[in-house]
């Protein structure tokens, strides 16, 4: 918006130079985002924010200035000598023309003047200038004056020619009609442009039809001419929404409809009719005649709202310690009226439409204040260290950890086919059997919720396959859906899924190993890390049976007992299903029983700066036994002093006995205080010896 500063200055007398105006309606809030003109005449040039419609005049800059500056707002028509607004004579203004709202939701107040004897002509050099600064082109004496007033009080007005006003039938004076237009009508806008008109659009018609846009633009059949002796000033409030509205499904904007967007002021409807008839007086050079009184329909009057004010809280959130009568003072400034003493009232005028709770006013004594003057403080709370749920946490270091190892993301659908889950060949009874289905699914291909992230892992392993990708590591975090009660939501854990084939690290030139292929041991590498990482402790794995893994190729992963998920190869019949040639290994684990062992807070240990002892012990024990109860038989008879235990050699066959094999573990001991002796170290070993004769019948080999 673009105001003459000399304008403003008719409202304020101040001796700031333009840039001090300028950084002082900066510091309100009111952006002055540049400053044009002759230096006899500047203009700013200010960005107003869409809650304040009562910026977008000069009376509305000049307050906000009054306040910042702490000094009176003028009146600049007082102690003029000139004409006041013309005399009133002739008939009522209500026996000249009736207005009729034909919902007052969308138009509350809609206010007219009759003047008669009037003169067009062009308007006084002064005022052509004024607008020109502005941005706006002159037209006549009429228009002009209308145009000067909606800038200097921020009420648009629209002046019609009062003899092509139209009466009903059976009458003898014009009606207004406000209402919205009806499909297939049509209206010529003084532009010249004809515009097709929907019910979106406010009307403001005669009983003959359309005459004007409401809120945006008059029509060519009523507007101001050469001729236009008599004319009928509109001063209206429109509903800020549904000019919004019209003026969008028409793709125009005009300084009417971007000021009623914004909200006028309903209580000065009046007032800007009487400056704009003082102004066409003085802009004709004969007597013009004005009809006595106003043709206001005003049916529900907005009145003005009362809010309350706790300086307590408005201290609290300002980090002030300003009294209730310091802030009163402020909000008086503003123009304001304020009552009370420990809690205010304050009643708010209908110019400012954007005051509706009581932390508005907390803004409002801050701007008054002077954000200049506000401390910087810290607020006083409880603080504490912030992290992320177990769950997310979990998630974000699974995804970290597998990236290091080299495996990709997969982000899939929770939606699949019955056809692909066929595909699994599971049995009837099988839980995973049982899918959810989707009452209105778009297509059969996504009709159904998974209940295992194998099925998508797979179609994403084939998708690679088939644009000659062979070598795949994938994982995916995601939920599956497993049916539960007709009335019940399905419960939906979340899951991690792994899926690998061909090769994990092609060897390269300099290195003198193979290339290293995906196997059973490859992916429980991959899921011991995991669990390492993840929940700070090994997990069990036991042999199990899967029906889509193949058998003998399959465990189990449990943590404390609690069974968590599985991996093992995929049975070859599913593996052809998705036309993979080469073996496929998957594991999928439940996150939710996994999140349940995390430990409670993660414990750290100094590094000994002692040397370790190394020890091994190799033995015979049955084929029945598994290496990892033999490891367990072997940590727990070890004690604390044991650091790590690691299986290095695993054989049956000739020339050892049938049903028997050879089990190898090194075992390293550490203290963190001294250095173990031989004796101590020979010690333990006597114990771990012991305890693999008693617990697993175990043969010692020396």
């Amino acid at each position: 918006m673009r105001l003459p500063v000399d304008w403003i200055s008719e409202y304020l007398s101040n001796d700031l130079t333009v840039r001090q105006l300028a950084d002082t309606l900066t510091d309100t809030g009111l952006e002055v985002e540049a400053i044009a003109g002759a230096a006899d005449a500047p203009v700013l040039d200010i960005r107003v924010m869409s809650n304040r419609g009562d910026c977008l005049s000069v009376l509305g800059i000049a307050r906000e200035l009054a306040c910042a500056l702490r000094r009176p707002l003028a009146d600049p028509y007082r102690g003029q000598e000139r004409a006041p607004c013309p005399v009133a004579s002739g008939p009522p203004a209500a026996s000249l023309a009736r207005v009729l709202l034909d919902d007052p939701a969308l138009c509350p107040r809609y206010s007219a003047r009759i003047l008669r004897n009037v003169t067009i002509a062009p308007s006084p050099a002064w005022a052509q200038r004024r607008l020109e600064l502005c941005g706006l082109r002159p037209i006549n004496n009429v228009v002009d004056a209308t145009n000067l007033v909606m800038l200097e009080f921020g009420q648009p007005l629209h002046a019609f020619d009062y003899q092509l006003l139209r009466a009903a039938p059976g009458e003898t004076i014009p009606t207004i009609i406000v209402r919205r237009a009806r499909s297939g009508e049509r209206l010529v806008t003084i532009d010249g442009e004809e515009r097709a008109l929907d019910p979106e659009v406010l009307l403001i018609t005669d009983p003959s039809g359309p005459i004007a846009l409401a809120g945006i633009m008059g029509g060519s059949s009523t507007e101001i001419h050469e001729g236009t002796t008599q004319v009928l000033l509109e001063s209206a409030h429109f509903d800020p929404r549904t000019v919004r509205r019209g003026a969008r499904s028409l793709g125009m904007t005009t300084e009417a409809s971007y000021r009623f967007e914004r909200a006028v002021d309903p209580g000065g409807t009046v007032r800007a009719l009487d400056r704009a008839c003082d102004l066409i007086a003085h802009f004709c050079a004969n007597q013009v005649e004005l009809a006595q009184g106003v043709v206001d329909a005003y049916p529900h009057p907005i009145k003005e709202v009362e809010i309350k004010l706790r300086p307590e809280r408005a201290n609290a959130l300002l980090g002030t310690t300003l009294t209730a009568e310091e802030m009163a003072e402020c909000l008086r400034w503003l123009q304001l009226e304020v009552r009370g003493k420990r809690v205010l009232t304050v009643r708010v005028p209908t110019f400012r439409q954007d005051l509706k709770q009581e932390v508005d006013l907390v803004e409002e004594v801050a701007r008054s204040y002077g954000y200049q003057n506000l401390r910087e403080t810290l607020p006083r709370a409880s603080v504490g260290v912030g992290r992320l749920p177990a769950d997310l946490g979990l998630e974000r270091e699974l995804r970290a950890t597998l990236r290091g190892l080299g495996l990709s993301e997969a982000v899939t659908s929770s939606l699949e086919s019955p056809a692909t889950l066929a595909r699994l060949r599971l049995p009837d009874d099988h839980p995973l059997a049982r899918p959810v289905t989707i009452s209105n699914a778009k297509t059969v291909d996504h009709s159904q919720l998974r209940t295992t992230l194998l099925t998508s892992l797979l179609d994403a392993a084939a998708h690679n396959r088939r644009h000659r990708l062979p070598d795949i590591g994938l994982f995916e975090i995601g939920r599956v859906y497993w049916a539960r009660g007709a009335d019940e939501l399905p419960h939906q854990p979340q899951h991690l899924g792994i899926i690998g084939s061909g090769v994990i690290a092609r060897a390269r030139w300099a290195s003198s190993r193979d290339a290293e292929q995906w196997d059973f041991y490859a992916l429980k590498g991959i899921v011991e890390s995991l669990l390492q990482t993840a929940a700070r402790a090994p997990g069990d794995y036991a042999p199990a049976d899967h029906p889509c893994l193949q058998f003998s190729r399959t465990a189990q992963v449990s943590i404390a007992g609690v069974v968590i998920g599985y991996l093992g190869e995929v049975a070859p019949g599913i593996r052809e299903a998705w036309d993979l040639p080469d073996p496929v290994y998957f594991a999928e684990l439940d996150l939710e029983q996994l999140v349940q062992h995390l430990p409670s807070t993660t414990r750290y240990q100094l590094v000994s700066r002692y040397p370790a002892v190394t020890r091994d012990v190799a033995f015979l024990v049955s084929t029945d036994i598994p290496a990892q109860r033999a490891a367990s038989v072997i940590r727990q008879s070890a004690g604390e002093d044991l650091e790590s235990l690691s299986l290095f050699d695993a054989y049956q066959g000739r020339p050892l006995p049938e049903g028997r094999r050879n089990l190898a573990y090194s075992l390293t001991f550490r203290t963190s205080d001294r250095t173990l002796t031989d004796q101590e170290v020979d010690a333990i070993m006597d114990r771990v010896r012991a305890a693999l004769r008693d617990h697993l019948s175990a043969l010692i080999r020396q």
